[in-house]
């Protein structure tokens, strides 16, 4: 008779699986995560056996995951998907993983041992594999035991994803970013190709949305809306089946909840994207619930400090919230929430009550308040250290500033909501962080309250800052009556009293009273002295030393602005340095020392760089622009006005604006283009006109006049007119005359005039162009000639130049003929073959061909005046 068999545990077993895979179907391609994957596969390739793929709800971690899978045969792995979706406890992954092998009408055997060592065992078992753990964050505390099956199968690698990192000695953590936006006023072709856009447009064509030919802009505006998260974007691609796309966009703008009826096949935390932040709500202790929400009132950026303080949380709250992917870095290496988890949290926040919400704003407000206030005096130069590092971060804080202004004026009866206001709508003037009509309205305001309060130092302040805003809109009397204000005001501090003396100097300057400017400045020095103001002291000598250069005195503005430059040198002070340092180098501009200039700038630029000031960088950008265009380097001179033009555009600043631009046309119609010369030229009169500017209106005048005499050729009679306005300016008595004279603009724009003219009086005959067999080579005029047998585009777009002007002198060629001509049958972009002509062109006039090449509305030809001889011999050319 057989003895019972003694009990022992129970536990499944697999046998030994056939099947080298369980991912049944192919799926898909992600979109845009092409780097991701190649990212996993090389982690995978050289030996690194636990990835963790981390990221926020509704990334797309599992579509990642198995498109890793999907390409494991290729590498002879075997690939294993296990769905831990329902997944609560070791137990449950344990099981999971087993029942991989159990499938397929092939049984499990009862067997002893412990249950995660069999696991093990059958891992082992499975040779070279890939196994993808789905969906981890809720069983994060069994990850010891992926590590210890790592350790007992050499073959096995193991893909997680997780919302949340595992934490262990082995793991190797790839984060999911949102997918790549287009940045604002992308051209279509770069927005077309962004992973974000791709998605979305594929997804709504699948969903039988009417998505074609829909604005670039408006198809980028909406996924930067969605920060590019896949599932955001899915679930918006489905509503177009019922809004068109720049409805979309609109409803997505306002805030309008667009996305929560909206759903897509999967797993119910999936369906959708407040479906899936609920899950990782669910999953936060009670303490990170209550610290994201608080969250919820950063708009934007934000520091650990930040988070702490506004949440008031601990570290390791914050912390736990960055590794669980519902706070995620930027990629200056700032906070942010995703404006899906944001709005979210911010419901949660409402749940928690009306004095949770109080405090959190509350708490947010003083947070950024308080930087407003030491921004606010290094700005106003009371103090000794000029704190350019906090510059930089109140930069990246701007939405947060804005935010917490709405905050404080929701709240007026708050405890120091008059303080708060004035601080924060300051700043956000200095920063010019909103529109100049509405930083009018919000100091206003501000002003209201503090007036009412009778707060002395903060009315100070904000007239300060409002001068600086009706400057900007080229409203000049409110800006002196702001300034006389603040002189007048015994309450207020002598400091900000004196502070107003030295804006009064720069103001009178800017309109072209460069007398009365001095005398402003004269009038706060000894006041700076008194008060031991050393910041303060600097900016003036810089003034100091701008105004005598204006006014003639060349040697006086050196002694002033070498003054400046050793006094914020010595308090390490860069903005006020690279003042010092600007005035220099146009010094040394006027007296025709370029390289001298040209150093000096480069040393001023790199300063304000470095202290974050972008507004001064735009305007010293013209001014590298205008010494590149005098030393006839055009191409680095277009460059400087672009980077100047492209901030300038984004802030009220007419005057400045106006002078890029006019010079920018002359350095367009110097070259022949002349539509760009007309726009430019167009942009800088409608901006003259704005500032209500004498030394504006007059530049553009004259910059007009270069632009006429290049574009008419050796018209007598305007030359004559050009030449006698340009005397008069120089030498007359007009008001006009006594403005130009003191005004470094207008003194560049007329040595650009005389240039000019000078020119115009060597005109004598028609130029001759030679070009020999295909152009292998081309002679200017009298100059040598120049080699272009081993450059075929060039060649050829030459001849197609050169058979438009033999054919029809004086009509254009549009981008696309051009393009076919020189590089004929191939297939590009129309953006792309638009920028190959326009380098070629750049390059052609760069070899020597400046004054004899057009661009005009209806596209690019040889000038209609040029002579042009065809396929004479080739003479010795120099390359």
């Amino acid at each position: 008779m057989l003895s019972p068999r003694p009990k022992r545990p129970l536990a499944l077993v697999p046998r030994l699986p056939v099947r080298r895979s369980n991912v049944r179907h192919a799926r898909e391609a992600p979109v845009g995560r092409q780097d991701v994957i190649e990212r996993v596969e090389l982690l995978l390739a050289e030996g690194r056996r636990l990835v963790t793929l981390l990221g926020s709800p509704g990334m797309g971690k599992t579509t990642v995951a198995h498109a890793c899978l999907e390409r494991a045969p290729r590498g002879g792995r075997g690939a294993w998907f296990c769905d831990l979706t329902q997944a609560k406890s070791e137990e449950d992954l344990l099981f999971g993983v087993l029942s991989l092998f159990g499938g397929g009408g092939r049984e499990g055997v009862v067997a002893g041992g412990d249950l995660a060592t069999r696991a093990g065992d059958a891992l082992a078992a499975l040779g070279p594999s890939l196994l993808v753990l789905d969906n981890f964050e809720q069983i994060v505390a069994a990850a010891h035991i992926v590590e210890e099956w790592c350790a007992r199968a050499p073959e096995l690698s193991v893909l997680v994803t997780s919302r949340e990192r595992l934490a262990v000695p082995s793991e190797v953590v790839v984060e999911l970013p949102p997918l790549a936006c287009p940045d604002p006023g992308a051209p279509r072709d770069e927005v077309e190709a962004s992973g974000a856009v791709r998605l979305f447009v594929a997804r709504a064509k699948a969903a039988g949305g009417a998505v074609e030919g829909a604005p670039a802009d408006v198809l980028a505006a909406i996924v930067r809306r969605l920060d590019g998260i896949p599932l955001a974007i899915e679930l918006a691609a489905a509503r177009t089946r019922l809004l068109s796309p720049a409805e979309l966009a609109r409803r997505l703008a306002r805030g309008d909840d667009v996305l929560s009826g909206a759903t897509r096949r999967g797993d119910e935390r999936h369906a959708t994207l407040s479906a899936a932040i609920e899950w990782s709500w669910g999953l936060l202790s009670d303490a990170e619930q209550r610290a994201l929400a608080r969250s919820s009132v950063f708009a934007g950026s934000f520091t650990l400090e930040d988070a702490e303080v506004v949440a008031a949380s601990a570290l390791d709250v914050v912390a736990a919230l960055r590794d669980k992917s519902l706070v995620h870095a930027t990629a200056d290496g700032r906070l942010a929430l995703y404006a899906s988890i944001r709005e979210h949290a911010a419901r949660k926040l409402e749940e928690l009550g009306p004095e949770e919400v109080s405090g959190a704003r509350l708490r947010h407000a003083r947070r950024f308040a308080s930087m407003a206030r030491r921004f606010n005096d290094a700005r106003s130069l009371q103090g000794r250290a000029p704190e350019p590092e906090l510059h930089v971060e109140l930069r990246q804080s701007e939405e947060n500033l804005v935010a917490a202004l709405a905050h404080v004026e929701s709240e007026p009866r708050a405890p120091g909501a008059v303080e708060l206001r004035a601080e924060l709508a300051v700043a956000l003037a200095s920063l010019q962080a909103l529109p100049a009509d509405a930083l009018v309205d919000v100091l206003g305001r501000a002003l209201s309250a503090t007036s009412a309060a009778g707060e002395a130092r903060a009315e100070a302040q904000i007239l300060l800052a409002r001068q600086l805003v009706w400057s900007s809109l080229g409203r000049y009397d409110e800006c002196l009556r702001d300034l006389d204000a603040v002189r007048a005001s015994a309450a207020a501090p002598a400091g900000l009293r004196t502070l107003a003396a030295v804006f009064l100097g720069i103001q009178l300057r800017f309109q072209g009273d460069p007398e009365g400017a001095r005398l402003a400045h004269l009038e706060a020095a000894p006041e700076i002295a008194a008060l031991d103001l050393p910041r303060l002291g600097a900016m003036n000598e810089a003034c100091l030393g701008r105004l005598s250069h204006d006014l003639g005195d060349r040697a006086a503005a050196r002694a002033h602005d070498e003054r400046a430059f050793d006094a914020s040198d010595a308090i390490g002070d860069l903005w006020l340095g690279a003042l010092a340092l600007a005035n220099l180098a146009q010094v040394e501009q006027e007296e025709q020392r370029f390289d001298r200039a040209e150093e000096l700038l480069e040393r001023a630029l790199s300063r304000l760089r470095d202290a974050g000031e972008a507004h001064y960088e735009a305007i010293y950008s013209g001014v590298c622009g205008d010494l590149s265009l005098e030393m006839g380097r055009h191409d680095v001179a277009r460059r400087w006005y672009g980077q100047g033009a492209r901030f300038l555009g984004r802030i009220p600043a007419h005057r400045q604006t106006a002078v890029l631009h006019a010079a920018a046309a002359s350095l367009e119609a110097t070259d022949g283009d002349r539509v760009a010369a007309a726009a430019h030229l167009d942009l800088a009169e409608r901006s003259a006109r704005r500032s209500g500017n004498a030394v504006a209106r007059i530049a553009v005048e004259v910059h007009r006049g270069v632009v006429e005499l290049a574009l008419a050729g050796g018209d007598a009679a305007l030359t004559a007119r050009l030449r006698e306005r340009a005397r008069e300016l120089a030498e007359g008595a007009s008001p006009d005359a006594k403005v130009a004279r003191v005004s470094l603009d207008v003194r560049f724009a007329l040595r650009l005039l005389e240039r000019a003219l000078s020119s115009a009086s060597r005109v004598t005959a028609p130029p001759t162009l030679r070009l020999g067999p295909g152009a292998a080579w081309f002679a200017w005029g009298d100059a040598a000639p120049v080699d272009l047998s081993k450059r075929g585009p060039l060649r050829r777009l030459l001849v197609t130049l050169a058979d438009r002007h033999a054919r029809a002198p004086g009509r254009g060629l549009a981008v696309d003929a051009l393009a076919d001509g020189a590089w004929p049958g191939e297939r590009v972009l129309p953006t792309a073959a638009a920028t190959r002509v326009r380098v070629a062109i750049a390059t052609l006039r760069r070899l020597g061909l400046r004054a004899a090449l057009v661009t005009r509305e209806d596209g690019y030809l040889l000038d209609p005046s040029v002579q042009l001889e065809r396929n004479g011999e080739s003479p010795s050319a120099q390359a």
